[in-house]
């Protein structure tokens, strides 16, 4: 029984290597890769009991352009048994993510001020 909270990431993390495939709405086709790296964020979900935990992942499409994708998606654990949660995520290759988060920031101040937070966090760590 997972109880434990680094047995629940480790069995998030035990899926790098693993095939990762989607399908396309309609006649658009499937994506077929490799989950290559994944980054897990424990989260809250404060209007009710059930855990969740984020998931950052760098998935390997062989044969792509750019075969280097992120995917962000999440699980969840509402009874003992650790679901995938995301039904819909956006999986782009990795220069699709720098346009999409600095069209973001120049877009909006908010979003600017946010990546700028983050950088800054990531400095003090480095120090």
């Amino acid at each position: 029984m997972e109880n434990n909270e680094n047995e629940i990431i480790e069995k998030i993390r035990s899926r790098i290597g693993s095939k990762v495939s989607f399908k396309y709405p309609g006649e658009e086709g499937d994506k077929n890769g490799i989950l290559k790296d994944r980054a897990i964020i424990p989260s809250t979900n404060e209007t009710g009991t059930v855990p969740y935990w984020d998931v950052v992942d760098l998935i390997e499409f062989e044969g792509e352009k750019e075969p280097l994708w992120l995917r962000i998606g999440y699980y969840r654990k509402p009874d003992e048994k650790l679901n995938w949660g995301s039904q819909t995520t956006i999986t782009e290759p990795i220069s699709v993510w720098k346009k999409i988060l600095t069209n973001a920031a120049k877009d909006k101040e908010w979003f600017a001020k946010l990546l700028a937070e983050v950088n800054n966090e990531i400095q003090k760590s480095n120090k």
